[in-house]
């Protein structure tokens, strides 16, 4: 008996110690697969925008002329967390907005004077939607608008018959 008693005052330290051992590697095997899991997402993440990038870079090369100065970067949106809607709002100015901003200003009764392709209040706003079930490639839309982002009925009515008269679609 003094032999067991013996053992088991050695061995439950040990068992003790092994389990200690075995949360401890557990926990270490839950924080690595998270920290994959989030890398995989921001690596995925980052190669939706490269694509999402060069993609807008196309369109406008073929639909616009390449004097343009980026107001917003290429932002990605969505509708709701798990709805998959998905679209990529981008803006940017050249001569063709400054020349309407002028006018909107006069419109407005503002000064246009100071007015600049860097602080123009009227830009291109492009509307990029990757590929989708039903639609198998990118689409884009652009249109004039303001630079900022507020819902239809939070801008001007001018800025609204502004949007309607010049959206076009990007191929």
């Amino acid at each position: 008996m003094n032999f067991i008693n013996h053992w088991d005052k050695q061995l439950l330290p040990m068992f003790a110690s092994f389990k200690k051992h075995k949360i401890l590697s557990w926990t270490i095997s839950v924080l690595l697969i998270i920290g994959i899991l989030l890398i995989g997402v921001s690596v995925k993440s980052s190669m939706e925008m490269t694509k999402a990038r060069a993609t807008l870079e196309v369109m406008l090369k073929e639909n616009h002329d390449g004097n343009q100065i980026p107001r917003s970067k290429l932002i990605k949106e969505e509708s709701g967390p798990f709805s998959g809607i998905v679209w990529y709002d981008y803006t940017f100015s050249n001569t063709h907005t400054l020349a309407e901003s002028k006018r909107y200003l006069k419109a407005t009764g503002q000064s246009h004077q100071q007015v600049t392709l860097e602080n123009c209040p009227i830009v291109y706003r492009v509307i990029l939607r990757p590929p989708t079930k039903t639609s198998k490639r990118w689409t884009g839309q652009i249109y004039l608008d303001t630079n900022q982002q507020l819902s239809g009925s939070g801008r001007s009515s001018y800025v609204q018959a502004l949007s309607a008269k010049s959206l076009r679609d990007l191929n």
